[in-house]
């Protein structure tokens, strides 16, 4: 039977990859900034489809643009996907070695090209090239955030790069020569060509999976957070109380509010100005969230005012909280900003105290001892 035409395979990864490099720089184009690595891996699938092009033509064009020139693209590209990777993680790329361990593979392809004409040689040089930059992209992939499906098929895709390459390796015969006049039509030949093309895609397909996923999760984020201090908005607040209401209802289990707010605001946004005043709310935000469990929940209602949830906490562990947090930005340690204080108010639900109608009414009770605490002369925790 006879096997696939090579040049089958690496037309359809030219074209393949052009569109996939298409896609990628509109998503380049159009994803926020911080989002990084798009417009790497858009030029690195460029560069892999122009290679698989230059293989194509073998036998039509000079080796040297057909075997060395064609590699060193790959190659080439294989460093652009992990330089993509890097910036998408928050790391940073250094090029320079990269681009020497680059150019000294090329010069040794070189000279198995024309000076030892030693066809394993290349296939020993370029397979070992492709199994470093496989690895690699794998590694860095497994380790991309959000760990969804996205980074999962990436890390997949690399590591069957990296296999396939390796296969080729153990699999190389000493046999042989040089390939035909075409090129060698063995199984793993044609086993490698087929996941050369194919694998463009699934690379690029694993990029595109891990952007969108990171840009979902920047925009759940932004949809749920307030932008100043990154505590729950009001609408994410309500949304996560009400399943903690369901759940203390069905369960008996204490549920306590803290209502804050920081006293005389308005005083330090006309003494000190605005800017000043934001960051005294980030500062307050910032040393109430660090006080908190894992499961407990900080909002902003909006201006100075916060509010706190605590899930399975009765009265006197939430009054014990609050004190905590009035005491800690009592003690102003952050120098660089102007001291103040926070009044808090606290309600309870299944305190054997009476129950409240619905979750409105447990942050009424709040407000109301908050309200307390303002006329008691503030800097006080009131229930």
């Amino acid at each position: 039977m006879e096997l696939i035409n090579p040049r089958t395979f690496l037309f359809v990864a030219n074209l393949l990859g052009l569109l996939c490099a298409l896609v990628l720089w509109v998503q380049a184009r159009s994803f926020p900034k911080d989002i990084e690595g798009l417009h790497d891996w858009a030029k690195a699938v460029v560069l892999m489809s122009c290679a698989s092009g230059l293989i194509s033509l073998r036998g039509f064009i000079p080796d040297a643009a057909s075997i060395v020139l064609a590699n060193g693209l790959f190659m080439l590209g294989e460093l652009l996907l992990v330089f993509g990777l890097l910036r998408y993680t928050g790391r940073k790329a250094h090029w320079r070695p990269a681009l020497d361990a680059i150019i000294g593979v090329v010069v040794l392809l070189t000279w198995l090209t024309y000076g030892s004409h030693s066809y394993q040689g290349r296939i020993f040089l370029v397979s070992l090239a492709n199994i470093v930059f496989f690895s690699l992209g794998a590694w860095l992939a497994w380790q991309a955030k959000p760990a969804g499906f996205g980074s999962r098929f990436l890390t997949s895709a690399f590591v069957l790069g990296a296999g396939i390459a390796a296969w080729r390796l153990v699999t190389l015969s000493m046999n042989v020569s040089e390939a035909d006049d075409v090129f060698d039509r063995s199984l793993i030949q044609q086993v490698y060509l087929g996941a050369f093309s194919l694998g463009i895609l699934g690379l690029s397909i694993g990029f595109i999976l891990i952007a969108n996923e990171r840009l979902r999760e920047e925009l759940e984020f932004l949809a749920t957070r307030d932008p100043m201090t990154s505590a729950l908005n009001r609408r994410a607040f309500f949304a996560r109380a009400e399943v903690e209401w369901a759940r203390a209802e069905r369960s008996k289990r204490p549920l306590a509010v803290i209502a804050s707010d920081i006293d005389f605001f308005k005083k330090v946004n006309d003494t000190y100005g605005h800017h000043v005043g934001d960051l005294v709310i980030k500062d307050y935000a910032n040393r109430a969230g660090h006080m908190l469990r894992l499961p407990d929940i900080l909002a902003r209602f909006g201006g100075e005012e916060f509010v706190i949830l605590l899930p399975e906490t009765g009265l006197k562990d939430a009054c014990r909280v609050a004190e905590r947090i009035r005491q800690e930005v009592q003690a102003r340690r952050d120098k660089s900003l102007p001291p103040f204080t926070v009044s808090l108010g606290i309600a309870v639900l299944n305190n054997g105290q009476g129950d409240f109608a619905d979750l409105q009414a447990l942050l009424a009770h709040a407000d109301a001892a908050l309200y307390r605490a303002k006329q008691g002369g503030r800097n006080r925790v009131e229930y």
